[in-house]
């Protein structure tokens, strides 16, 4: 109620400032990359944590943010809340952190905090937000409704140490993959007439999607990903030899292959390369060759061939997707999300 209060008093005094924006939304397992149309972009950990009383709000960090959610069209369900969102989720509780790769409608049901999440980092310098969304999922069909019905409508949140209050007008749910066709279509590297062959190594499932005339005419969803790797990875004999018996961090484990330096922890620190090179070598064996077997067909018939996603961009398996025709982008983590704004801006743009 305090809270509240603060709110209402400052709109009686103060002239309230309101921003109309576009966003494209990569709603990954691993990571949340969103882009607007104003310049603003974030990437953050897929990470949920509810804090005990004991912890403070108004945490703002590069990578996530507190959320506490005020009143609006979910006060039913979430009126009074707190959450962590990204970083400060781990920082938190590492093991007691909830990962949305580790629930099945887990882009769903959280759709909103995660969303809420983002946009407390990017430091938008206004009271209200008029949001219009371009938000993918690998199973657009299905979570079309539910996805929808999550976000839209009037949410008065505190965000870090901002209060907004965020009117989601227009919801466009689309499959994985769709912007980073549109934002290939968009730079000139393929056109409407190419068959386009796109494997999205992603932390939770693998996909491959051909498309041609702009449209998407095969796709499979494949339920493993880059997490089963960093579980192998955090599982390993000699991995819980050097912990005393633990299991490794996935966190941990991630951070030290994305930066390559194979180093697991800050204290007492010690290389995981050789556990990683054993673990790749199985998780590509188990997974990734039986998946370009199976689609050695249409990469024969393909014109082009991108693979994106944080799994295409692995030590080694960047390697071995270019071996077989696949270019790996510079942007492959962000690629999906920049051309979701794309597709925002072109087909819910100026309709706030």
């Amino acid at each position: 109620m305090l809270a509240t209060s603060r709110i209402t008093k400052k709109r009686e005094s103060e002239q309230l400032r309101t921003e109309r924006i576009c966003l494209g939304i990569d709603s990954g397992n691993g990571f949340l990359k969103a882009y607007t149309d104003k310049g603003h972009s974030i990437k953050i950990p897929s990470y949920i944590y509810t804090p005990s009383s004991e912890t403070e709000s108004n945490i703002v960090a590069k990578e996530g943010c507190s959320v506490v959610y005020l009143s609006g069209s979910r006060y039913s369900d979430l009126g009074g809340k707190q959450w962590l969102i990204g970083s400060p989720a781990y920082s938190a509780s590492p093991q007691g952190k909830l990962e949305i790769a580790q629930l099945d409608r887990g882009k769903v049901d959280y759709a909103l905090q995660l969303f809420l999440g983002a946009i407390g980092c990017m430091g938008i310098d206004a009271d209200n937000l008029e949001v219009n969304i371009c938000i993918s999922i690998h199973h657009a069909k299905s979570f079309k409704d539910d996805l929808t019905k999550a976000l839209q409508g009037c949410h008065t949140v505190e965000l870090g140490d901002k209060f907004y209050t965020i009117t989601i007008n227009q919801v466009l749910v689309v499959n994985e993959g769709k912007g980073v066709l549109a934002a290939l279509l968009a730079s000139g590297r393929v056109t409407n007439d190419h068959k386009v062959l796109l494997l999205d190594c992603g932390y939770g499932t693998t996909i491959s999607t051909v498309y041609q005339f702009k449209k998407q005419i095969d796709r499979n969803v494949m339920t493993f990903g880059v997490r089963e790797l960093y579980t192998a990875i955090a599982k390993h004999p000699d991995m819980m030899k050097a912990r005393n018996g633990r299991e490794g961090d996935l966190s941990i484990i991630r951070e030290g292959i994305e930066n390559q330096s194979f180093q697991y922890g800050k204290y007492q620190p010690f290389s995981f390369a050789e556990v990683y090179r054993s673990c790749l070598r199985a998780w590509a064996n188990d997974n990734l060759r039986a998946t370009l077997t199976d689609l050695k067909d249409q990469i024969d018939s393909a014109d082009c061939m991108f693979a994106v996603g944080g799994g295409a961009c692995l030590p080694r398996i960047d390697t071995v997707l270019q071996n077989v025709g696949f270019q790996v982008l510079n942007n492959a983590h962000t690629l999906n999300a920049e051309g979701l704004l794309a597709l925002a801006i072109h087909r819910l743009g100026g309709k706030s």
